[in-house]
């Protein structure tokens, strides 16, 4: 048996809750296990570069600005230098390389799709260092694909890549690429399982949102990380993978206008799903644009976001939106814009995990909380819809139950005058057969077709008498091994006498037919008479369709009724094969 804390949280969330715990032992592994950059030197030496020039100059080709950097490389002896590489993490920018009195020169920057745009993206420069260039003044001009350099001093290191990655890199982002990591493969549990779990279609549609939104978020912010780009530059991806998160980013901040949507009622929706569908073109606009060539996503993805960020403010101020929405919308854009103002400041996104942290905690409380909620909602909704049915079955068949035996004593009192003794007879039989069948009449189980056809035959028996030879019964029922629900067949036969033999046609026959036909049983009703239409007598209408709505949920079983042959009504119950052949011993 589950303990009680168990029951309350859905085993994706424990699930997930068991990745954040093996996240942050992989980091303390990762900050035990790795080594300080002074430290390091000693094991696998490195020399970080400090310009002895920085200048700036017209960049050729282009009317704006490069910047030439000049180093004075370490004297080192011949061996000193292999192996070692010239490294800098450089956003959007081109590089070439200059040894003086040598003809040795290096264009540095990842090539990949050159349809895709100018830029290079974000990589790691990494010019091979040679013997010769000991003690030489080199020359290192940068060129910026978007107006000035990028904020932050630039850190030149003559390092191997091993030690790069594993020294300085990873210890740097391991931190980020966990959490980034973490929220990724949380997002997609969460997508994946709601697809799977039966809940409200809005609810799903809002849970799957969320897990997609996260997923979004984490790649855009892993994407800009340097140990990715470090990690993938040997596969010349790197302009790749800086369009893929960007593009990620736009989509984020599209969803997070769906996730709005589906937070709000059928009638404020449609202001926030219109501008949902204007971003998503938006979106696509612009990516069409950026494969023409006419612009780049670089120019637009802050103005895309702070255009975003006022439409919900808009959104909420216009309307007066509770407090739940704000505290969906609000953190979302503060801790982005944390880490966007730290990005502004310092170049870097190493030292902004806010908004990576808000996504991890709202996937826990918000998605994770939400799919519970929502589970637990529907089990009840269903639970109660179907004592509400089986409530509803009971009240019918309560309400059956006084009309046969109404008719029944209406027959009996009729009989008195005319024939006591023939009255005393049926008193006795239909005695018998209410003690012997009324805990049966009164339960809303299935009940074997033998004891539904001795119910019909204890109700035909009192009419043949009422009748005497107007009433012809023919039984062909030689197919009985199979349940129904109680006071199914009953209420069809008194409708073929009430609109066969009632009407005046003489002689009234009714046939009554059980057999086994493919995928279950079959029971047939017919008469003779006129025929009758349900929907223009209530009492008849509400009757059938009692039955009806008992085949369906009980049994699963359909009830149609149509014309005879020849004239007359047949009335066609069939029961599914689950509940058709079974050895009875009732």
């Amino acid at each position: 048996m589950k303990s009680q804390w168990m029951r309350k949280f859905h085993p994706a969330a424990l699930v997930t809750a068991a990745m954040l715990i093996l996240c942050v032992l992989a980091l303390v592994l990762i900050h035990t296990n790795s080594e300080s950059p002074r430290r390091a030197a000693s094991v696998s030496p490195f020399y970080v570069l400090k310009p002895d020039q920085v200048t700036e100059a017209p960049a050729p080709d282009s009317s704006g600005t490069c910047y030439v950097y000049t180093f004075t490389l370490p004297d080192l002896p011949a061996s000193g230098l292999s192996g070692l590489h010239l490294t800098a993490f450089l956003h959007h920018t081109w590089a070439s390389f200059f040894v003086d009195g040598s003809s040795f020169t290096f264009t540095s920057g990842p090539e990949g799709n050159a349809s895709i745009g100018k830029t290079p993206g974000k990589y790691w420069l990494s010019i091979p260092m040679r013997p010769e260039f000991s003690g030489k003044t080199v020359r290192l001009v940068l060129t910026p694909v978007f107006g000035r350099l990028q904020a932050e001093e630039l850190e030149f290191m003559l390092i191997s890549r091993d030690t790069l990655l594993t020294q300085i890199v990873l210890p740097r982002d391991g931190f980020l690429l966990l959490l980034g990591c973490m929220a990724v493969m949380a997002g997609l549990i969460l997508a994946v399982i709601i697809l799977f779990i039966p809940v409200d279609r809005r609810e799903k549609q809002l849970v799957f949102t969320v897990g997609l939104t996260t997923v979004l978020a984490a790649l855009w912010k892993i994407s800009g990380l340097p140990v990715i780009t470090l990690l993938f530059d040997y596969l010349t991806f790197n302009k790749e993978i800086w369009y893929a998160g960007t593009f990620c980013y736009l989509l984020m901040l599209v969803f997070t206008l769906c996730m709005m949507s589906l937070l709000r009622n059928e009638q404020q929706r449609r202001p926030t799903y219109v501008c949902f569908i204007l971003s998503a073109a938006a979106v696509i606009v612009f990516t069409a644009l950026q494969i023409a060539g006419v612009m780049e996503l670089h120019d637009i993805v802050i103005w895309f976001g702070i255009a975003v960020a006022l439409t919900h403010l808009v959104l909420l101020l216009c309307r007066k939106a509770p407090l739940s929405e704000w505290m969906w919308a609000l953190p979302f854009f503060l801790t982005m814009g944390a880490d966007l103002l730290i990005y502004l400041l310092t170049g870097s996104m190493q030292a902004a995990p806010f908004f990576l942290i808000w996504l991890i905690l709202r996937l826990f409380f918000h998605g994770f909380g939400f799919a519970r909620k929502a589970v637990l909602r529907e089990r009840m909704l269903r639970k109660k819809e179907e004592e509400l049915h089986e409530e509803r079955v009971r009240s019918m068949i309560n309400q059956i139950q006084p009309h046969f035996i109404y008719n029944t004593l209406s027959s009996i009192y009729l009989l008195c005058r005319e024939n006591p003794d023939q009255a005393a007879r049926v008193v006795e039989d239909f005695s018998t057969y209410l003690q012997g069948n009324f805990t049966a009449i009164a339960s809303a189980e299935l009940t074997a077709f033998t004891n539904e056809l001795q119910h019909t035959r204890a109700y035909l028996a009192v009419e043949t008498v009422l009748y005497g030879d107007s009433l012809v019964v023919v039984y062909d029922t030689d197919y009985v091994a199979f349940r129904l629900p109680p006071l199914t067949l009953q209420p069809l036969v008194e409708n073929a006498v009430k609109y066969g033999v009632a009407k005046g046609h003489t002689p009234g026959k009714i046939i009554i037919t059980s057999r086994a036909v493919e995928g279950g049983a079959e029971v047939t009703v017919e008469d003779n008479g006129p025929g009758f239409t349900p929907a223009g007598d209530d009492a008849a209408h509400v009757g059938l369709q009692n039955v009806r709505e008992r085949l369906a949920f009980m049994c699963g079983g359909t009830l149609e009724i149509g014309s005879r042959p020849g004239g007359g009504t047949v009335a066609w119950i069939r029961i599914p094969a689950s509940r058709a052949p079974e050895s009875l011993t009732d």
